[in-house]
């Protein structure tokens, strides 16, 4: 079966390149008080006047975006008008959300969008699992994402995100806010261009359905599953969709076609107390299914940015995309609180994990702020205090992932992080009985299966040396060992990986070795009386 997917730049079939389609043409007027540029059309007549506003500044604490346009032969010259309008959307983005990384844009204007009717396409360009910083554990992070999590370039060589924009659409580049006057042109570049840039920052799902079955990724194709996007997605009943994934994966293909909510809990706080639907048309249409809010439920208020197709001008993505972005793990920079949480990935079984959270907020003034973690298996735990600093220490006996959620609350105000972290084990196994002078293996193995990060296998057993098995990508490992005296001897493995630890023990009784259980004497014939007689005579 081959992957759904398709390399950057392609049809928009594919959803790689989540697409914004067109739709009714959206009625728009022309504001005045602004330079204005005519833009003159190949065959003479004119378009709408484009009213140019320079990009907003940067905030303290925004993002900056480096955009750079493709050229000929792969891409077609951008007009300058689009050029300008792109660095305005750009720029929107930079007041809403934060990264000490300049986001690198790669933009091409080109006719060659595939079949469909297809406005622009967006993706990031690449992805990257459990960086020291990631909230999530083996997930698949958008690079600009990743990058504004670790506070460091951690792809240097290439752009963050590919953009595409249909180079054969009359566009109307008009940067201001509203309009005064109808344009003659009907579909506006800068909420084209907020849309795909959402999706260039990691606004896109990686799941997919095919032949009723669902998937999160396989073998054959060259994309990432699952991104933040899909973690948080949830069926109606709350259930993350990516726990159907390996026991029913038809159910997983059921709710992507008709079920699937983002249900991160910044998103459910901005939208009422209840999770966002997304859209999940009952036949799966691969470019917009699940990477984009319900039309039905916010195609026609002010969250409608980011629902599939073209639905008027618009320069703000609205309250519950923002809140979407923040628990994938954008930090906001238009004024809302911010919890920024650390901790461990990886964590043995039994060890104690310690996690942290700072409040980041710039209106925070000394008020009381009440914390709350809420982890799996775990007691909730609160801590009210007058600090914008908040620590917790958790061990857990039983091994799999487990989802912390902190939130932090003055009273007015609140902000969620979520993280996740695997928990992990080792066990020991081999005979409970043996003899001296024979040589017994012993056999490690760590579950759930772990191989993203080198293992060492430490063995120590009674009356031995310890034996060292460094840097190993397996999940099983065993060691031989001999005794020469009698008694019971333990052995414990201890296995390491990412700075955590856990360990086992086993325990084998020794016998000493006794060659035979039997006393054999001497043999000795008598003869009988009788025949002593007869060899007398």
């Amino acid at each position: 079966m081959a992957g759904p997917k398709s390399a950057p730049g392609l049809r928009k079939r594919y959803f790689t390149d989540v697409s914004l389609k067109r739709k009714t043409p959206y009625q728009t007027i022309i504001v005045c008080g602004f330079v204005a540029i005519w833009l003159v059309l190949a065959t003479g007549g004119w378009i709408a006047p484009v009213v140019v506003v320079a990009a907003p500044a940067t905030p303290a604490g925004g993002a900056t975006f480096n955009i750079t346009w493709g050229s000929p032969p792969t891409c077609l010259e951008p007009p300058p008008a689009a050029v300008t309008a792109l660095d305005y959307a750009a720029g929107l983005w930079g007041t809403w959300i934060s990264s000490t990384v300049p986001i690198e844009v790669s933009a091409c204007w080109t006719p060659n969008l595939g079949s469909g009717d297809a406005l622009g396409t967006g993706m990031p360009s690449k992805y990257i699992y459990n960086f020291s910083s990631a909230p999530l554990v083996n997930v698949a992070y958008p690079i600009a994402l990743a990058n504004a999590l670790s506070s460091s370039d951690l792809y240097p060589v290439g752009a963050d995100m590919v953009l595409q924009f249909d180079s054969d659409v009359d566009w109307s580049y008009v940067t201001a806010t509203t309009y005064l006057n109808a344009a003659a042109v009907s579909y506006d570049f800068v909420a084209v261009a907020l849309h795909e840039l959402a999706h260039g920052l990691g606004f896109i799902g990686n799941m997919y359905e095919e032949w009723n079955v669902g998937f999160c990724g396989n073998s054959l194709s060259s994309y990432y599953c699952p991104t933040p996007y899909d973690w948080f997605a949830v069926d109606s009943a709350g259930v993350a969709l990516l726990s159907y994934l390996p026991n029913d994966p038809y159910a997983l293909a059921a709710r992507l076609k008709g079920d699937a909510n983002f249900g991160g809990p910044n998103t459910v706080a901005a939208n009422a107390g209840i999770v966002a639907k997304l859209y999940t048309p009952a036949t799966w249409i691969p470019g917009s299914s699940l990477s984009h809010l319900d039309s039905g439920t916010f195609g026609g208020g002010v969250n409608r940015l980011m629902t599939p197709s073209y639905s008027g001008v618009t320069r703000h993505p609205g309250p519950v995309t923002l809140a979407i972005f923040q628990d994938m793990g954008w930090l906001r920079a238009d004024g809302v609180p911010n919890l920024v949480t650390s901790g461990p990935l990886i964590v043995g079984a039994g060890q104690a994990a310690t996690l942290t959270g700072d409040l980041v907020w710039s209106s925070y003034a000394g008020q009381p702020i009440t914390y709350t973690w809420t982890a799996t298996d775990q007691v909730t735990t609160s801590h009210p205090g007058l600090t914008i600093t908040d620590a917790v220490t958790l061990t857990w006996s039983t091994r799999g992932e487990k989802r912390i959620r902190l939130a932090a609350a003055d009273g007015a105000a609140a902000a969620f992080a979520t993280r996740s972290l695997l928990v992990y084990d080792v066990t020991a196994s081999g005979l409970a009985q043996g003899d001296t002078n024979r040589a017994y293996t012993f056999n490690a193995a760590i579950s759930p299966e772990i191989t993203i990060f080198p293992i060492t296998y430490t063995w120590e057993a009674t009356d031995k040396a310890p034996i060292v098995h460094a840097n190993l990508y397996q999940t099983y490992d065993s060691a031989a060992f001999t005794w020469t005296m009698p008694g019971t001897k333990t052995i414990t493995v201890t296995a390491a990986m990412a700075g955590a630890t856990t360990y086992d023990v086993h325990e084998i009784v020794i016998k000493g070795l006794v060659l035979d259980k039997y006393i054999f004497l001497p043999l000795v014939l008598q003869r009988s009386a009788s025949c002593q007689l007869a060899a007398a005579n």
